[in-house]
């Protein structure tokens, strides 16, 4: 990636590229120069955040939060984020984001906007969660106000008050924002692969459900459960759960509905088999990329026909403690509940 390159392609993130575009979004290229299928994005780079910031005269403004009281800092923050929001984007920048946000909603129609801060989970000071997600964006006014509110995001009371207490200058972290597409989840789930209950490294272990998964995180249904073998890509074991009732499903604008199944998606397999079995390939191909077992998210989009319905939305290690220490966690994590964090907030290294 270019110097001072304002947008980044999904095909040129990496984690060697963390300082420019975020750590979410530096996790997210990872994935795809492994191959795997991700939902289109694109990053707008902290180079384009310190172009936004300065051509607005806005840095004298953040290097006013140095060396103050927790409440002088404060007040000082409230107005830049008053600021941030009401300043205008430079010309070039603005014509840059609006043809790239157009690209992505050509053929998705709406997209969540994603904060990706630069130290995000770095040195010990995790800033996950301080920013902010905005989900159904549709229109460019509304991209770019997203933009805009992200930017805001790193002068919250809660930011500014941790890097306060962490002992980092207030200018030390700058924003990325990722613009993903929004995948309409039909079914979604998480895959090892490595068996969590004993650690058998021959198997891959999917869970899925109807919608979000987030009816699992409420213990409103039980997942189906499906177990590949990673050398023959056999299909060895399928639990058909009978108790999936409802369902929760992302709307167009973002919102987040609760729907009851029919009787007949009640039991019937949220995952079919040729599905289970190309996941448990791409999760065979991630293990063998990264080199080690992997905890992954995933999820069909409903809109799409089989293959093209699969995508991956993050990887991460399986580690011993995550499995075999711990026969249990499998079912104590809830694991869908991490499928919605990733849908709803995003990602991060």
């Amino acid at each position: 990636m270019a110097n001072n390159q304002l947008i980044a392609a999904a095909s040129e993130c990496s984690k060697s590229l963390l300082p420019a575009i975020g750590g979410k979004a530096a996790s997210l290229g990872e994935l795809v120069k492994a191959g795997a299928p991700v939902p289109p994005f694109f990053v707008i780079t902290s180079d384009a955040y310190r172009h936004f910031i300065q051509s607005n005269g806005l840095d004298h403004e953040i290097a006013r939060l140095q060396n103050t009281s927790a409440d002088e800092a404060l007040k000082v923050a409230a107005k830049l984020r008053h600021q941030i929001v009401n300043s205008p984007f430079p010309t070039e920048l603005e014509e840059k984001l609006v043809d790239a946000f157009k690209g992505l909603t050509s053929g998705w129609g709406s997209v969540a906007v994603r904060s990706s801060a630069t130290l995000e989970d770095a040195l010990e000071a995790s800033f996950a969660g301080q920013y902010e997600t905005y989900l159904g964006v549709r229109s460019d006014g509304e991209f770019l106000e997203s933009v805009k509110k992200c930017f805001a995001s790193l002068f919250t009371d809660r930011a500014v008050t941790y890097r306060m207490k962490m002992g980092l200058p207030q200018d030390s972290v700058r924003m990325a924002v990722i613009a993903q597409a929004l995948v309409k989840a039909r079914s979604a789930g998480v895959m090892f692969t490595v068996n969590p209950l004993n650690g058998d490294p021959s198997m891959v272990v999917i869970e899925s459900s109807w919608g979000l998964g987030e009816a699992v995180v409420k213990g409103e249904v039980t997942p189906d459960k499906y177990s590949v073998n990673k050398i023959s890509m056999e299909v060895l074991e399928v639990y058909r759960s009978r108790s999936k009732p409802v369902r929760y499903e992302m709307l167009e604008d973002g919102t987040v509905v609760r729907k009851d199944n029919a009787a007949e998606e009640s039991w019937e397999a949220s995952l079919s088999l040729e599905e289970a079995v190309k996941l448990a390939e791409m999760g065979a191909s991630l293990e063998k990329y990264f080199g080690a077992a992997q905890d992954i998210e995933w999820v069909v989009d409903q809109r799409r026909k089989f293959p093209e319905n699969i995508f991956l939305v993050q990887s991460r290690p399986v580690t011993i403690k995550s499995t075999v220490s711990t026969p249990s966690k499998q079912s104590d994590l809830n694991p869908l509940d991490r499928i919605i964090n990733t849908l709803l907030i995003g990602v991060k290294v």
